[in-house]
């Protein structure tokens, strides 16, 4: 039985901990232990401070092959889009024909899309499979001045051209299903809606890493993760600042790192007793602390991005038993799935709002414990948020036995983290 050879094309990538890192990272195991041979082309970890740290880290049954340590990425946003889409679309075409690579399968998962959006590396018979993490030319280009379009355009173009080139292209909502087949003209047949699957460690009982951060009597709302336009950073950091001032007995914290988080550092650093905890992004394996000794976990998303991305970490969140606080656009499907969840889903950006309906969500967790959550949720995360879908997906099981396909190996097992 030959085993299928799968080439996975992503920046991000193990040790990366949060965002497409780690769903890239689970995603790269699961296909492993499903018998397939699989290759990563990626950077050394640099987000989301984009500051490259050179990593010789390794996954048993996974090759990666490392570049970009010596980048170093403008602090001017549209510059470092620009850097960081050119040097990496250079590094596939380099080790695609360095290497010879002839894989049976590509996974592109985007973005970057520039890597994909030219030129045609990969010989007719090889499956093409892409995965859109979110539309850079909705969410990363705000502003209406002439530059601002014109970024738009040229990153619509390239989004367009990359995905043209899929034989199937996998979004992780239906919502942006929808824009994939209305605004980039991509055939229904060729999509699949492939929600982010849970990659938080199993464990029986959690670190005692945190303790510190956490007084026992506090109740403690977080957010974790990274901090760009489509959190709305700003804002979300007003809100926690005028609800700590609010709501005694609450704590609010900040898990973060990046140049938007060292700017809202830099602006709370002169307040001698800063009602809001500012942190560093906690390590991998303190993920499953963090999330037990939160009594909220906020996902924030900026209006007019609900149709352009669904945050990957939030079936972590909901497998961890903990309440979710979404601000987003009404009738989304991220409102849709928190509001099933038990959770609170606020469609407007004020202040007054959102303290009053973060308070009730607050009085709500003292009278349930995690246990109950997750029981609540446990159907919901096996049937929709699994990534064996995905898995399905990438080896070609479509038109062959559930658990089988084309290189007869199966899927079933797989999954397990």
């Amino acid at each position: 039985m030959n085993r299928p050879k799968i080439l996975l094309l992503s920046p991000f990538f193990h040790p990366e901990n949060i965002s497409t890192g780690k769903y890239n990272t689970v995603l790269a195991q699961a296909l492993a232990r499903a018998g397939a041979e699989v290759e990563v082309l990626a950077s050394h970890p640099f987000y989301p401070a984009w500051k490259p740290l050179h990593s010789d880290a390794r996954l048993d049954g996974v090759s990666i092959i490392r570049g970009g340590a010596w980048i170093r990425y403008p602090s001017i946003i549209i510059l470092r889009r620009l850097v960081f889409e050119a040097w990496y679309a250079l590094y596939v075409w380099w080790n695609v024909r360095k290497r010879r690579l002839n894989p049976d399968v590509v996974i592109a998962v985007f973005p970057p899309v520039l890597f994909f959006s030219v030129g045609h590396l990969f010989s007719d018979g090889c499956r093409k499979i892409g995965i859109v993490h979110d539309f850079q030319s909705i969410l990363g280009l705000a502003g209406g001045n002439v530059v601002s379009r014109l970024m738009r355009y040229l990153v619509r173009k390239m989004e367009s051209h990359a995905f043209q080139r899929c034989h199937r292209l996998v979004l992780l909502s239906q919502s942006m299903a929808r824009v994939a087949q209305t605004e980039y003209g991509i055939a229904e047949r060729c999509t699949q809606v492939a929600y982010p699957f849970v990659t938080l460690i199993n464990q029986r009982e959690v670190s005692q890493n945190l303790v510190s951060m956490f007084a026992e009597e506090c109740q403690h709302v977080v957010y974790s993760g990274a901090l760009g336009t489509k959190q709305n950073p700003l804002a979300l950091f007003e809100f926690f600042r005028v609800a700590a001032a609010r709501l005694p007995g609450v704590r609010f914290h900040i898990f973060s790192d990046g140049p938007v988080f060292e700017k809202i550092c830099r602006m709370y650093s002169d307040n001698a007793a800063p009602i809001v905890a500012l942190h560093k992004l906690v390590p991998d394996p303190d993920l499953p602390e963090l999330y037990a000794r939160s009594s909220v976990q906020v996902i924030p998303q900026a209006q007019g991005t609900s149709d352009a991305c669904l945050p990957s970490k939030l079936p972590n969140i909901l497998a961890a038993g903990c309440a979710v606080f979404a601000i987003c656009e009404q009738g989304s499907e991220l409102s849709e799935i928190v509001t099933k969840c038990a959770g609170v889903a606020v469609s407007e950006w004020d202040v007054e709002i959102l303290v009053t309906r973060l308070a009730e969500l607050l009085t709500r967790v003292k009278r349930e414990d995690s246990r109950a959550r997750q029981a609540r949720v446990s159907r919901l995360l096996e049937a929709e948020f699994s990534v064996d879908t995905l898995l399905r997906t990438v080896l070609d099981a479509s038109d062959q036995a559930p658990d089988q396909n084309r290189w007869g190996i199966g899927v079933a097992q797989a999954s397990n983290l």
